[in-house]
């Protein structure tokens, strides 16, 4: 009987032992394109402290390297640097009323502005970049088009997607009305013309077309042809069932789209083929509430304007070995030229911890005081404003630092420091502080590495 015994337990010892060996090549076959992803930023205020309300778009500007957010309850397009630190908005000072989505190309900020008591027409308003206004653009054959979502091409035509999703507008680089493009898609064996709620370009020039209705893209070239179609309507893993937002990922050739029904992002590949999705229900990193919007920026961080949350969230793969994999290389984003896919495994979905990423902080800083931990108080570009903020901090006893930044694009900028700290936690605790009683932006950096902080009993949603 025991031989048997023994017999029995070396076949399910050597069963067991095959299994594991077989079980990632069964799950790599099943997920051959899945990344790591974690959202190593939450931004909730503006540059003045105030919190945002219902952020519904962002947007990147390549030439600035700057992400621009919309917070339609405040009335405000808020600028943050690429750090994601917030410096400036504009709003009713420049004549923005009622604005939802913006694009920026060729030296222009295009927003989508609706009906006001200040202007019951809906229009697009162009500035340059000092936010000069240079021209609105009105659609007066179309008394009841109200734009939401706009792209420029390279050559400057600029196509425009209505509240009402009767399909996208295209105007010559004037604003001069030319045509209109108008998706059709099957349900039910029936072909119906999909209403159009948002749009995005790629670095080819290809346009992606979002039907929310239909949960399907429409894949047009630059010369306004239908080459193809993705996306399944469904409340399932892998399907879409209200998305609203949209990005393309040229490098990694993939297509972000956020939906508002499901709380998610969905990842496709460029060619339609569904890859993975992050997040679900939830008020903790990396989970989403009701998001709207989504863009990628320079550095290949995916933006994600989690709304009802009141926060744009901040996402970031991690490069790695996973399933066999090669370590991954950094990727060149600024330059966006070269196009590769980057592998990696899905990270395993649970409820995150409590926790602040803690970003190094952009430019070397010398210091005689011991510590690595910095509170970023203040970043702008009056002189006299941050020296009025740094005598102000001073004297209620923070130790305050004012250093001058050349910015290559954007000139001189002034940035109050708090700090150093060699304990990240009173860091942590200080920038709460300065949030709450000086309505400050109050950003953590490091002089070290970047790291995760837990935050040991921290009430939900009291860090950014």
């Amino acid at each position: 009987m025991s031989a048997a015994v023994s017999f029995a337990r070396i076949i399910y010892l050597v069963l067991f032992v095959l299994a594991v060996q077989l079980l990632p090549q069964l799950t790599q076959a099943q997920m051959p394109h899945v990344q790591v992803m974690r959202s190593v930023e939450a931004l909730q205020v503006d540059e003045s402290g105030t919190d945002l309300r219902f952020p519904s778009g962002v947007s990147y500007d390549r030439d600035g390297d700057e992400i621009y957010v919309t917070s339609p309850q405040t009335n405000k397009l808020v600028v943050l640097t690429p750090d994601y630190f917030p410096y400036l908005s504009i709003g009713s000072g420049r004549g923005l009323h009622s604005i939802s989505k913006t694009y920026i190309r060729n030296g222009y900020l295009y927003v989508c502005v609706g009906a006001s008591d200040k202007e019951l027409r809906p229009h697009i308003a162009v500035y340059d970049m000092a936010f000069m206004p240079v021209r609105n653009i009105f659609f007066p054959d179309f008394e009841h088009f109200s734009p939401l979502d706009l792209v420029v091409s390279d050559d400057g035509k600029i196509y425009v997607v209505g509240m009402n999703g009767t399909g996208v507008m295209v105007l010559d680089n004037e604003g001069n009305f030319l045509r209109w493009i108008r998706p059709k898609g099957q349900v039910l064996g029936v072909s119906e013309r999909a209403p159009i709620l948002a749009i995005e370009i790629g670095l080819d020039g290809r346009l992606y077309m979002l039907s929310e209705s239909m949960g399907r893209v429409f894949v047009y070239d630059r010369n306004e042809r239908l080459l193809y179609q993705f996306g399944e309507k469904g409340g399932e893993v892998g399907k879409l069932s209200r998305p609203r937002g949209i990005a393309v990922d040229d490098v990694r050739r993939q297509v972000y789209l956020v939906d508002y029904q499901r709380h998610t992002m969905t990842v496709f590949a460029k060619t339609g083929e569904f890859l993975f999705e992050v997040g679900g229900l939830g008020a903790g990193r990396g989970w989403f509430y009701y998001p709207s919007d989504v863009v990628v920026d320079g550095r290949g961080r995916v933006i994600v304007a989690d709304t009802f949350n009141h926060r744009v969230q901040v996402f970031e793969f991690i490069s790695g070995k996973g399933f066999g994999q090669q370590e991954q290389p950094e990727q060149p984003y600024l330059l966006a030229q070269d196009e590769f896919v980057e592998e990696a495994v899905q990270e395993e979905t649970q409820q995150p911890k409590e926790f602040t990423y803690i970003r190094r902080l952009k430019d070397e800083l010398q210091l005689e005081s011991e510590g690595d931990f910095l509170v970023v108080a203040v970043i702008t570009k009056n002189q006299a404003d941050a020296e009025m903020i740094k005598l102000d901090l001073a004297r209620k006893g923070y130790p305050v630092i004012l250093r001058e930044l050349q910015r290559s694009r954007s000139g001189i900028w002034f940035q109050v420091l708090v700090g150093p700290y060699l304990d990240p936690l009173e860091g942590y605790h200080v920038s709460e502080q300065l949030r709450k009683e000086e309505r400050v932006p109050a950003i953590m950096r490091t002089r070290g590495e970047a790291f995760e902080l837990e935050l040991p009993n921290v009430d939900e949603g009291g860090e950014g």
